[in-house]
């Protein structure tokens, strides 16, 4: 029994070691997300400037970090998105950055701490890891991540005066990415 254990624990620790980095192509990738207006339409937007890294072992994620900057928020309406980067939502002159770093991936749900307005609070994706592919320009590995998950905006004080009502607390996120291998 000893034996195994120490088998065991010795697999965990190389499967960490072997980890490759990879860096997120934004090119290739997306970070949005979608909030109900008036509780009966789906109001979409994304973030055009984000960056990130992971670590994969060939078969499980076991790092992803990524921030993405506030001021680019885009939902393809130049007013709106010049209110969402006011005080009353993401303020975001005082709070440039939201960040996203992974504290867990297993049974296809990725754990992560996510920053917004230096409010922290744990949430759980479901998670999809495609590849490793090698690219046929390259030749280096790429996979994807795509992960989707569920916050109420007011946890992290964005619009705590807007009403449910009006821009619904939940807000679904969805991300897509492509990382390269470093």
């Amino acid at each position: 029994m000893k034996i195994f254990i120490s088998t065991l624990a010795a697999a965990f620790c190389l499967s960490s070691i072997n980890a490759a980095p990879y860096t997120i192509d934004p090119t290739h990738s997306s970070v949005g997300f979608e909030v109900k207006h008036l509780m009966v339409s789906k109001v979409k937007g994304n973030f055009k400037k984000f960056s990130g890294e992971a670590e994969f072992d060939g078969q499980k994620l076991t790092k992803l970090s990524g921030e993405v900057k506030i001021a680019d928020i885009n939902t393809e309406n130049a007013s709106r998105d010049a209110h969402l980067n006011k005080p009353d939502f993401f303020d975001a002159k005082k709070f440039p950055n939201a960040t996203l770093n992974m504290t867990k991936f297993e049974n296809g749900k990725l754990y992560a701490d996510l920053k917004i307005r230096d409010v922290v609070k744990n949430v759980v994706f479901d998670a999809q890891i495609g590849g490793p592919i090698k690219h046929p320009k390259t030749g280096k590995d790429v996979i994807s991540i795509s992960l989707k998950g569920e916050i109420n905006r007011k946890d992290f004080k964005v619009g705590e005066d807007t009403a449910n009502s009006s821009v619904s607390d939940k807000v679904i996120i969805d991300i897509e990415l492509e990382a390269n291998a470093k």
